[in-house]
This record gives C-alpha cells, sequence and structure tokens, in this order.
C-alpha cells in the first residue's frame, strides 16, 4: 500500500507540473544571437518597448521575453497577440517552433564575443584551457551552439532562394555608439511608435549600471560571483597583449574571415603587428 501511495503522489506532482511557454513562429517575433552578443541588453530594450515594463531582475527579462533555451511558466509571462522571443539556434533544419516569420539577428565582433564566452564558459562550464586554446574549440564547432561563423553564415550566407521570414540585422557595436538611435530602429522593427523622450527614458533605464542593478536581483540560477552583464563596450579585443591571447585572435580570424566580412567586421592589421 505504502508503495501505491507514493507512486500514486508522485504521479499527481507530475500532473502538476506548470504549464511552460509555447513559442509560436507564426505569431512571435525571433531575437537570434550568438551567446554574448547582448541579448540580455537588446531583451531588456524590447520588453520596454513592447510592454512598458521596467524588468527589475534578469530573471524578469526573461519571463517578458522568453527564452526558447529555458522557457518560462506561462502564468510568469504577460499576456499579449505576439512576443519577442529569443534564440541561439543557428539556422539549419528544420525550426524548432515552425517556420519563422520575423527575425531580428544581432550580431556582435567575433573578437570580444570570444573573450566573454570563454570567460562565461571558464566560470559556469569549467572550461580549463587559455583563451588560445578556447579559440581553437570554439572555431571548430566544439563550443555549443557552433562556431560563430557557421551561426553568422547560416542567417547571413547568401542562398538560392529568397528567405521565407523577414530578417533585420542590427550590430552591438551600434548599440553600443548610439543606443537612442538603435533603440528607435528596434522600435520601428518591433512595430512601435514611442516619442523620442520614451526612448530617452528607456535607454537610460537599460545602461550597463541599470543592467548590473538588475542582476543583483536575479539571474535565473546564476550565482553571485560570476558577473554575468558585461562592461557593454566594443573593441576590447584590441586591449589584448599576451603572445598567446594575440594568437587567438589570429586563430578566429583565420577561421573566420569570410563571416568576418560578411557581417561588417575587418581583420586585424598583421602588417605592424598591431590590431586596429
Amino acid at each position: 500500500m505504502q508503495i501505491l501511495m507514493t507512486r500514486v503522489a508522485a504521479f499527481g506532482r507530475r500532473r502538476r507540473q506548470p504549464e511552460k511557454f509555447n513559442p509560436n513562429a507564426a505569431r512571435d517575433v525571433f531575437l537570434v544571437t550568438y551567446p554574448r552578443s547582448g541579448t540580455t541588453w537588446i531583451s531588456c530594450v524590447a520588453a520596454e518597448l513592447l510592454f512598458q515594463i521596467s524588468p527589475k531582475s534578469l530573471t524578469e527579462i526573461d519571463s517578458i521575453v522568453p527564452d526558447v533555451h529555458a522557457l518560462p511558466e506561462k502564468s510568469a509571462v504577460p499576456a499579449a497577440s505576439q512576443y519577442l522571443v529569443k534564440s541561439h539556434f543557428p539556422l539549419n533544419g528544420a525550426p524548432p517552433f515552425g517556420e519563422y516569420r520575423r527575425v531580428i539577428y544581432v550580431v556582435r565582433d567575433p573578437r570580444d564575443v570570444m573573450l566573454s564566452y570563454h570567460r562565461y564558459s571558464q566560470f559556469l562550464s569549467k572550461y580549463p584551457g587559455d583563451l588560445k586554446e578556447f579559440a581553437m574549440d570554439w572555431s571548430a564547432g566544439r563550443i555549443w551552439p557552433c562556431s560563430w561563423q557557421e551561426h553568422v553564415n547560416s542567417w547571413l550566407a547568401p542562398r538560392s532562394r529568397v528567405a521565407p521570414f523577414e530578417l533585420t540585422v542590427l550590430r552591438y557595436e551600434d548599440f553600443v555608439a548610439d543606443p537612442i538611435g538603435q533603440t528607435g530602429v528596434l522600435a520601428k522593427v518591433l512595430g512601435v511608435d514611442p516619442e523620442r523622450a520614451r526612448i530617452e527614458e528607456i535607454v537610460a533605464d537599460t545602461g550597463s549600471d541599470a543592467m548590473r542593478e538588475r542582476e543583483s536581483k536575479g539571474k535565473n540560477g546564476i550565482g553571485p560571483e560570476f558577473n554575468f552583464i558585461g562592461a557593454a563596450k566594443a573593441g576590447s579585443w584590441k586591449q589584448l597583449q599576451a603572445g598567446d591571447d594575440r594568437d587567438a585572435i589570429s586563430i578566429l580570424e583565420d577561421f573566420a574571415r569570410d563571416a568576418m566580412q560578411r557581417a561588417g567586421y575587418a581583420s586585424s592589421d598583421p602588417s605592424n603587428g598591431l590590431f586596429r
């Protein structure tokens, strides 16, 4: 009898599992990025544009702009006719949530992405190698979700047919240089038309200090000893001095040169031994 009651209780717990939010590509807009490319920052900006909500924590951002890799409970997501859903999936095979309708693809300089992702992987995945070793593994596609160049090429490389969805490409560096202008661009893509004063409010409320404050109030299971939010700067890779670190940049560029050009990033200049 005790065994039977235990099984009944376990079955009841399984049945009571909260329903997860279900993305729908026919309804939703997808925000696609390679990891460590400003996804959380842009998601917070989008949350304020779409819902007039200032998220209190990184966890709350993931409820307003759901993450396909860690779907929130449906009850935590505000009611809406469409959603912005974030994803790190490359474009290959059958889309997991149906055929895409609209996609915003945010791209970031892979050299800065590599620095950030290496730090992230060392802490959260216990990656054992230095930056040079990471560059080799990352460029070869041995780091999730794939290599940066494979991801970029899957979304941006020429195709024999017109893409069956609307694709908007935004650059992380443009958001850093002109957050007001780029927030206006994002608003237009999302189909909202805020006043200039409202855009300025959103930019002020989503700066690096404000994002770090949100991080201190909740970040989906990541401990306080790791700073998930970066410095929101462009070109940090140019400060590298150690020979092995510069070798890491060269390894990346050798693998990703074509994709970098496709995304609008020039390679460093080896002729004078300096990074541009």
